[in-house]
């Protein structure tokens, strides 16, 4: 089958764990004998950016027309992000684009996933050319224009102003052009819903990452040290609960022997720095992957997670499981669906840093709090295998083109 497959950004162009799941997605498609086309941005000054092809899937990308790269908006200033919502309302542009690759491609069906830049002409672009839409939230971007569901003062938004209101409203409406909606966790779904999602058909198809292989043995030779470490693996930004560990660190006593690895970054990147210098029970390790990210996670005992925003199925918690981690995250969003609390974890009230310390002085000083992590953290890591997420979405392609699944290959 010949998959077409949207994201805005692709590696090696990387920000977050929406790529990265595609990325898994797509290319364990191709190694299932299936095609696999991924349309994704360019800034303007990268093209005519080459067709590549990486691990098998072919890349294509191109810059919808806007004022700038949807890449780039975070450091652009708020009129300016106003006029590119407005154009990313309906990219005209960017369809008329998209619907001459889908003539070329002539895929069996589209599966988007983050379409800023893009805008929801890609759908109906599509469904013009007869072509059935999966679509896959990462976030809350149809719901709110920066897509956390946060205020401009980073605090929950339960009553959103005219005109995001007006943004939800338009946005919803074009799910219309969409076949299946997909949500790696009910709790994104739920609120989709809640919003008024237009799309008959809905389904949460689960998140999977590649199990590193030598997980079992680094689960099963952890030492009892480990349960003193912390690590966190992050964006530096506030909505991720920055200040919320550093202060519950700050709060615990000065002689309790704990270590609080923090590994990301972002704009809050010297404040960590400042925090490590000033207290050496904190070590900032920059940004981590390969086996940076192994050792990392080989090392602790504990994976911090304290969002403080509606979190929908973070990545991180799986590569934790992997390793046997437990999980200490805030009961909000989705973080509550991936934990069995005095399990596999335990949780607190987002942005109480004070109760965060109280979890982390009783695990520091009793190492059985939380038993048999080891098996338990496995059971949950292979619930979220890629192969298990690739088997979901295989059987959803095959449903909506009619055709029967491909038989799996032995593995």
């Amino acid at each position: 089958m010949h998959v077409m497959v949207v994201n805005n950004i692709y590696p090696p162009i990387v920000a977050g764990g929406a790529e990265r799941i595609v990325a898994y997605l797509c290319e364990g498609m191709v190694r299932r004998g299936h095609r696999v086309t991924v349309v994704s941005t360019c800034g303007p000054d990268m093209e005519p950016y080459p067709i590549e092809v990486r691990n098998g899937v072919e890349v294509i990308r191109f810059f919808p027309p806007n004022v700038y790269w949807s890449f780039e908006r975070s450091v652009k200033p708020g009129p300016r992000k106003w006029l590119w919502h407005a154009r990313d309302a309906w990219n005209r542009a960017a369809g008329d684009r998209f619907r001459t690759l889908l003539a070329s491609a002539k895929p069996a069906i589209l599966h988007s996933h983050v379409i800023d830049g893009f805008s929801a002409s890609i759908w109906a672009r599509a469904r013009e050319a007869g072509i059935p839409v999966l679509h896959t939230a990462h976030d809350y971007h149809l719901l709110c224009p920066r897509a956390f569901l946060l205020t401009s003062g980073w605090r929950l938004c339960s009553q959103p102003r005219l005109h995001c209101r007006l943004y939800r409203n338009w946005h919803l409406r074009t799910t219309r052009h969409i076949d299946l909606f997909a949500s790696p966790s009910s709790f994104l779904l739920d609120k989709h819903r809640q919003a008024g999602l237009e799309t008959a058909a809905q389904v949460v198809v689960h998140n999977g990452i590649p199990l590193p292989e030598d997980g079992a043995q680094v689960r099963l030779r952890r030492s009892s040290e480990s349960r003193s470490r912390f690590v966190m693996l992050t964006r530096l930004t506030v909505e991720k609960g920055i200040s919320v560990v550093l202060d519950a660190v700050a709060g615990l006593p000065k002689d309790l022997p704990v270590e609080v690895a923090i590994a990301g970054r972002g704009p809050l990147e010297a404040q960590v720095r400042a925090a490590a210098a000033a207290d050496s029970r904190i070590r900032y390790l920059g940004f981590v992957d390969g086996e940076a990210k192994a050792g990392a996670l080989s090392r602790a005992g504990y994976l911090l997670l304290p969002s403080l925003w509606y979190e929908n199925a973070p990545v991180a918690i799986v590569e934790a499981a992997a390793y046997g981690l437990g999980v200490i995250g805030s009961n909000i969003g989705g973080i509550p669906e991936f934990i069995e609390p005095g399990r596999t974890g335990l949780l607190f009230p987002p942005g109480d840093s004070t109760a965060l310390a109280a979890i982390m002085r009783r695990l520091a000083l009793d190492h059985d709090r939380l038993p048999d992590l080891a098996e338990r953290t496995d059971a949950l890591a292979q619930r979220f295998s890629v192969e298990r997420m690739i088997d979901d979405y295989e059987a959803h392609y095959a449903a909506l083109t009619n055709r029967p699944p491909a038989r799996r290959a032995c593995q």
